[in-house]
């Protein structure tokens, strides 16, 4: 399997619309909330780094 950036962004913007949504029903104190909004960061920055460094 290729990942190419349509299918980066095709599984990336539900995953960031559904961790979007956990962070808002998740209580903002829980472990839960620190959890997804570390690796939505992490996510995000992983897509960042990988459209960077193919230039």
């Amino acid at each position: 399997m290729t990942l190419t950036y349509h299918a980066l962004g095709y599984y990336a913007l539900p995953a960031l619309i559904a961790a979007g949504l956990l962070l808002g029903v998740l209580p903002r104190d829980s472990q839960a909330h620190r959890l997804v909004a570390r690796t939505t960061l992490l996510g995000l920055l992983l897509v960042a780094a990988l459209v960077g460094l193919s230039y």
